[in-house]
């Protein structure tokens, strides 16, 4: 059975290197403090409980993928996946977020119990996307992110948001079986 992810259009592809338009769709956010390594796994957690019944209708909601993990700035930046994290650049604040099956909108998605977690539609959008695998820790993250700043400047894209790291996978896949992405919105 196929997870469901945020749909798109390959606008480009370069090897690894993507330039993606998705469509929009809702999420369900939270942000909290943590460091890196610990911040999908408590984002995560509080999210998946969410999917799994602790909402108002106490309905069980699909999981989708990827999950998603920025840094949190001081200024709005829109996600671009089912599940995300943000950091903070001064602090270790993280914005951890899933996207909704497409068959809810505002009105239908069921409300979560937490208070603490927000549902927000994401805008049509153009993201910058650099696949890798690897089991996804602060280390990787730093070297994805250098290689993806380094293919923006080299095709003269300017970047609008922090870097947003995605996970597609279960956290039993080893390694060099992932499928992880690093993106940005252009």
């Amino acid at each position: 059975m196929a997870i469901e992810s945020p749909q798109y259009e390959l606008v480009s592809k370069d090897g690894k290197f993507e330039i993606r338009e998705y469509a929009e769709y809702l999420v369900a956010e939270i942000e909290f403090d943590a460091e890196f390594d610990s911040a999908i796994n408590k984002g995560f957690a509080i999210l998946a409980d969410y999917i799994f019944g602790n909402n108002v209708a106490r309905a069980h909601i699909k999981m989708t993928a990827p999950v998603t993990e920025q840094k949190v700035s001081s200024e709005k930046i829109d996600m671009t996946a089912p599940v995300a994290v943000t950091e903070v650049s001064t602090g270790k604040k993280y914005r951890v977020a899933f996207s909704m099956p497409s068959k809810y909108n505002l009105e239908t998605l069921p409300q979560p119990n937490n208070k603490e977690i927000k549902i927000r539609k994401v805008n049509k959008h153009k993201v910058a996307v650099l696949r890798f695998s690897g089991s996804l820790n602060r280390k990787l993250a730093d070297i994805e992110a250098q290689e993806l700043s380094q293919l923006l400047k080299a095709k003269n894209l300017q970047p609008k948001s922090g870097f947003i790291f995605a996970q597609y996978n279960p956290p039993w896949i080893p390694g060099p079986f992932r499928h992880d992405e690093i993106m940005v919105d252009l």
